[in-house]
């Protein structure tokens, strides 16, 4: 499995233990709560089950967690054609499906009707929020999911039409070009990148070729964004024309606005260039048709900015626990971007919330940049790339947990520092045990060569101190013209094994909180979010840094209470 877009689960003794038609069943809790996990990740749910509609559909309402299941197939038919259906609902290629079922038949038919599909028995469900395939992309505000019951509900009322051009015609299909495309070089770095289905070029671009591109004067770069009366798409689309030779470099799209024309719309406002197709898509272009259905008109998110939208956006920057937090900002007053620490493809977790990586994002020059990322398994080449020093937003919310924890290691030639892994770790190990327990883990490229480079290049310098850690806020403060919450850290010891290690990092978090304390109270518009006020040793779960989920709903509505104070104004719920 290479990645997963949608698993689709069966119900009884795979989603939850029992057979729900013959008595009640008991829930599987650790199921709900992957579901809504790898929602959060951008990975959609569906259903595929013998049972009947209602009742199943009741006890999932029940239980909270109908509204995350899209195209669900809960009936008496056989399950290959329901999938099927669920496949091609979602217009997605078997081959970035799972289906899980307790039943061999059940998975052998599947397989049989859709061909390239994945399934799995019920006991492969507790890899999957680990497993490389589930990574997704951060997506805690379920943006995924929404655009996914778009489709649904335009699934439904397609039922309504016996012709296509009609329903179409109907759904008042608004396409905007965007000119602008600073705002959003991820999101065309990510579409490039990711799209294949509707992707004519297929030619895969990182980010510093994406930005020489989008400076090339020689080229007209424009992103397309569409909307209709089921709702909102976002940016669906990238062109790159060489002006030239009349001819398309790049001309994608994703595959959420799939069937309502926009591809064939832009092909033809292009007047058809000349475009070199490469491998299959799935929406065929010609040189003559223009979608009559669909009306060009200006970016509506200019109309809401000129309406003086009340929205206060966050931007939420620190390690991945913090998707559980985010989780619990649902309101309607408050639009939260997000940027985590993620695993990278030699399955390590990247330190890319710690002050000194996102220093170095902007004081770095590119080849150095690209010489530690080559050198070292634990970066990628996103590893730079911020959103933090950019003016799309309100409000920075910033947990310093990863600088609190982290040990740093400092080049003997240039100085760098490089954080990598906490509490010295690394340093006592010796070569055989740092080897086995990288296997362990399935660190790939973490070998004796790389323990042989670091050890002779790298010297050990430790936890970042509280007066570095002050020189960066200060840096961080300068660059960032908006208001800053950070997170501190708690102050608890942890019922754990090796008590000694855990009582020094209450102790490390206590002196790195004073010098937090030091720095926001000698700065205006610089705010703590203060977990000591309702962190007990009770909430720990076995790392000081990492809580019990009821602490991160505190942790949302004390941050709610913090920004309502910046702003002077309540923020609702939805």
């Amino acid at each position: 499995m290479e990645s997963i877009k949608l698993i689709i689960w069966d119900l009884d003794e795979t989603f939850w233990k029992g057979t729900l038609s013959e008595g009640d069943i008991i829930p599987v809790h650790e199921n709900i709560q992957l579901i809504k996990d790898l929602s959060s990740r951008g990975i959609i749910n569906s259903i595929a089950s013998k049972n009947d509609f209602e009742t199943a559909k009741a006890k999932l309402l029940e239980l909270g967690i109908w509204d995350y299941f899209v195209f669900p197939q809960i009936n008496w038919n056989p399950k290959g054609k329901n999938i099927k259906q669920i496949i091609s609902s979602a217009q997605l290629r078997p081959a970035n499906v799972l289906f899980l079922d307790d039943n061999h038949l059940n998975l052998a038919e599947v397989v049989f009707y859709n061909q390239g599909i994945f399934t799995k028995e019920p006991d492969f469900i507790p890899e999957i929020s680990k497993h490389k395939a589930f990574i997704g992309k951060d997506d805690t505000a379920l943006s995924r999911l929404q655009q996914y019951k778009i489709l649904e509900e335009k699934e439904k009322e397609k039922e309504h039409f016996s012709d296509n051009i009609r329903f179409l015609e109907s759904s008042d299909i608004n396409l905007a070009i965007i000119e602008d495309l600073e705002p959003i070089t991820d999101r065309i770095h990510e579409l490039i990148n990711r799209t294949n289905q509707i992707n004519y070029t297929k030619k895969r671009i990182d980010t510093n070729e994406l930005e020489v591109l989008l400076k090339n004067s020689d080229y007209e770069c424009k992103a397309v964004k569409v909307k209709d009366r089921f709702g909102e798409y976002g940016i669906v689309g990238f062109y790159a024309l060489n002006k030239t030779k009349n001819h398309l470099e790049h001309f994608l799209f994703s595959c959420r606005s799939m069937n309502i024309g926009v591809e064939q719309y832009m092909y033809a406002k292009l007047n058809f260039p000349a475009l070199k197709r490469v491998g299959d898509v799935t929406v065929e272009l010609n040189s003559k048709d223009k979608p009559h259905w669909i009306k060009e008109v200006a970016d509506w998110t200019d109309d809401q900015q000129n309406t003086g939208s009340s929205s206060t956006r966050i931007f939420l920057k620190g390690a991945c626990d913090l998707r559980q937090m985010a989780h619990y900002l649902s309101y309607k007053d408050l639009e939260v971007d997000t940027e985590y620490n993620n695993v990278n493809q030699n399955n390590h977790p990247i330190p890319k919330a710690h002050t000194e990586i996102l220093l170095q994002s902007e004081s770095l020059d590119e080849e150095n940049k690209s010489e530690l990322i080559t050198s070292f398994p634990f970066l990628d080449q996103q590893v730079f790339d911020t959103r933090v020093f950019s003016s799309n937003y309100d409000i920075l919310v910033y947990s310093l947990l990863v600088d609190y924890t982290m040990d740093l290691y400092q080049s003997k030639s240039t100085g760098v520092k490089i954080p990598y892994e906490s509490y010295s770790d690394f340093v006592n190990e010796s070569k055989a045990e740092f080897i086995a327990r990288c296997k362990k883990h399935e660190f790939k490229n973490m070998n004796e060569t790389f323990y042989d480079f670091f050890t002779t290049e790298y010297n050990f310098i430790g936890q970042i101190t509280e007066d570095n850690l002050i020189k960066n806020l200060e840096i961080i403060r300068k660059k960032v013209k908006k208001p800053i919450i950070f997170i501190n850290g708690a102050e608890v010891d942890t019922p754990a094994t090796n008590k000694s290690e855990y009582g020094k990092a209450r102790i490390r978090h206590e002196k790195m909180n004073k010098a937090l304390e030091k720095f926001c109270n000698s700065h205006i518009d610089t705010y703590i979010l203060d977990v000591r006020e309702f962190i007990t040793e009770a909430d720990i779960n076995h790392s000081i840094r990492h809580y019990k989920r009821s602490v991160y709903e505190h942790m949302a509505s004390a941050l709610i209470s913090l920004i309502e104070n910046i702003n002077e104004t309540k923020v609702g719920k939805k």
